[in-house]
């Protein structure tokens, strides 16, 4: 049976920033579970046995892009929101388009990105 409390995903490969959000969130207290992974295989792996309110997204990945979760949210998890955290602000028009609920700038976005997460 899947959990359906509020779950946080946060997909990132730089292990410094990944430790900074986890910390942040966890400081919230309003999550049940914080998942972290570098890897866009294993983060869509977890949506077989977990539901995510919430999914932090990182765009370049070692194993892929972001974008292909964002899409796999918009198609099979209609209630997850994702909010994208790259620096790669090129795409950020692009993953509106594709139904991100928010982009941040990696380079300094962090405490926006943690204000949504304690708002939404």
């Amino acid at each position: 049976m899947k959990s359906t409390l509020k779950n946080l995903l946060i997909l990132e490969d730089n292990l410094y920033i990944g430790k900074e959000i986890v910390s942040a969130a966890k400081e919230l207290k309003r999550f049940q579970e914080v998942y972290v992974t570098k890897s866009l295989k294993e983060a869509i792996s977890f949506f077989s046995n977990i539901n995510f309110k919430f999914v932090v997204l990182d765009l370049n990945l070692p194993d892929g892009n972001g974008i292909e979760l964002l899409k796999y949210c918009v198609e099979n998890q209609k209630e997850t929101k994702v909010f994208i955290f790259s620096s790669s602000i090129e795409l950020k028009r692009i993953c509106l388009k594709y139904g991100a609920f928010a982009f941040f700038d990696k380079a300094n976005g962090l405490d926006e990105l943690i204000e949504a997460l304690k708002n939404e």
